[in-house]
């Protein structure tokens, strides 16, 4: 019956076509999983739009984008305006949720306004610790969903200790470990090995600064090496690996792009012959599931949440995150053709494990057992 079925408010500041990073990405594809396993799902999310705009992509599932502008949105605190997405939303003919979960700080205060009003439960899924310290505004959004919050989610054991290092005296029990999910390819690369990829955050500890050194090294003896750097960051940060490329000699082999759209980055994997994955820490790295999702060979760290699915069987691993260690392993890929394929085959049975479909009964669950608890 209608009213049995679970329903979910989904709160999250990026949502197809708006994506950022990987919390966009799981935002999008678990509100439609969990939506075709019969949850009532209703999204609210920043839109392009000036005004309000509503979409109902299927049955169970309803979005309301809200512009970013003064009537919703608080620059200065960088969060929604609680009292006036909720108001919204009622003369929508939204109903009780049984669970309201949480994706970005910027729905703090609209989640604990909607908790009282509705009288259920936070869940939160912590996809990073803010890269602005706890003292910005998106950090002080963040300590109020990490401190309301009735269950946090996160993607990896690695990220239980990196948020509790930065919020000590959070209950252990308010964690549960669920990762990120992805959807299989059908098709494997077919490109030249030496022709690489990254994807991703342009921010020092993403490594890209030693991975630009580690093209240098490889360009002493393989002529044909070039690397496509997809991504965006902080200016000053882009302008100094930019320079470092130009003062290399390196500006011919390394081609920038600018972060593109969801689709077009799922596209490019098989057009490559590795992606490459230098990062110094990582609460996940939906790159490395998509790369072996797409059948592309991967060279990638072990750093935080990484070495919970990436292994010597399904990639080659860099050892430590220096220039030399970098080119050290894109050399060992290229040198092992056969063994590359056989890790290609193992990556792409390790990312069946975490289709968006599986991914979602584990949410399914969560919320069930939580709603009977709490929601009552």
């Amino acid at each position: 019956m209608e009213s049995n079925k679970l329903k979910v408010l989904v709160m999250t500041n990026e949502y197809l076509p708006n994506i950022i990073g990987g919390l966009g990405i799981v935002a999008t594809h678990l509100s439609r999983a969990l939506s075709r396993e019969g949850v009532e799902v209703t999204v609210l999310c920043a839109g392009n739009s000036k005004r309000l705009t509503i979409s109902k992509p299927n049955d169970n599932l309803r979005i309301l984008r809200f512009p970013k502008s003064t009537r919703y949105f608080h620059r200065t605190k960088q969060s929604f305006k609680a009292k006036a997405i909720l108001n919204t939303v009622s003369s929508k003919g939204f109903t009780k949720p049984d669970i309201i979960h949480v994706h970005s700080t910027e729905f703090a205060d609209t989640a604990n306004w909607a908790k009282v009003r509705f009288q259920v439960p936070i869940v939160y899924s912590c996809h990073s610790m803010t890269s602005h310290g706890a003292l910005s505004a998106l950090g002080k959004n963040q300590t109020k969903l990490i401190r309301s919050a009735s269950r946090i989610i996160v993607p990896s054991k690695w990220q239980i200790g990196a948020t509790r290092k930065r919020y000590p005296k959070t209950n252990i029990n308010k964690f549960s470990v669920i990762p990120h999910g992805v959807k299989l390819g059908t098709s494997q690369s077919k490109s030249a090995p030496t022709n690489l990829l990254y994807v991703g955050r342009l921010i020092p500890t993403k490594g890209v600064d030693a991975l630009i050194r580690a093209i240098g090294l490889l360009a002493r003896t393989h002529k044909d090496v070039r690397l496509t750097i997809v991504g965006s960051g902080r200016m000053s940060y882009q302008r100094k690996i930019r320079a470092l490329t130009k003062q290399m000699g390196l500006t011919k082999r390394i081609h920038w792009v600018k972060k593109s759209k969801y689709g077009a980055v799922q596209r490019m994997y098989t057009s490559y012959g590795a992606v490459i994955v230098p990062s110094k820490k990582e609460s996940f790295c939906l790159v490395a599931l998509e790369a072996m999702a797409n059948g592309v060979p991967l060279v990638s760290t072990l750093s935080g949440g990484l070495k919970e699915f990436v292994n010597a069987k399904n990639a080659q691993v860099i050892s430590d995150v220096k220039s030399s260690s970098i080119a050290r392993a894109i050399k060992a890929l290229w040198d092992n053709p056969s063994l590359a394929k056989s890790r290609i085959r193992n990556a792409h049975l390790t990312a069946a494990q975490y289709k968006w479909s599986s991914i979602a009964l584990q949410y399914q669950s969560l919320f069930t057992d939580l709603n009977k608890v709490e929601g009552q």
